[in-house]
């Protein structure tokens, strides 16, 4: 997927570990996705032996920047800042944990444990400006290896 420089897109990574169905994880994140419309989400339920329990969700999000961050006005980190505030806010994290790379560009907010999760579940948030963070070259990852050897 091919975002525009003028993008920040955020992956999102939410776990409800209280909830015991599937209709209770998509009862509960119904809102948000309504209203930050992402344009991938993925839901699963977490591994059995996994450490986490319950339901799991990936969401890639993407805003635009804000016009005058368009334009040049501010520094590359105020801009990240001010496209990520809206998304935090709306997931209930404390922006001033987001830790922005050194160039600006990027950045995470990741909670250190359950308690500092959002109400949401949102334990992970991962941003870089015109690319998605987990695929910055945004080509299709092609795997040839069968994974025989993987315990």
């Amino acid at each position: 997927m091919r975002f525009s420089s003028a993008d920040v897109v955020c992956r999102v990574a939410c776990h409800l570990g209280q909830v015991h169905t599937a209709d209770e994880a998509m009862r509960a994140w119904l809102p948000l996705v309504s209203e930050l419309q992402p344009v991938s989400a993925t839901f699963e339920a977490a591994h059995p032996d996994g450490l986490r329990q319950g339901y799991l969700a990936d969401l890639l999000v993407v805003s635009p920047l804000p016009e005058d961050a368009v334009t040049g006005g501010g520094s590359t980190r105020s801009r990240l800042l001010a496209a990520v505030d809206a998304l935090a806010a709306r997931l209930g994290l404390d922006l001033a944990d987001f830790e922005a790379d050194e160039d600006g560009t990027g950045g995470t907010w990741n909670a250190k444990d359950e308690t500092e999760a959002s109400p949401y579940g949102a334990y992970l948030v991962l941003a870089l400006t015109g690319a998605d963070p987990l695929n910055p070259e945004g080509e299709e990852k092609t795997y040839e290896d069968t994974g025989e050897d993987l315990p």
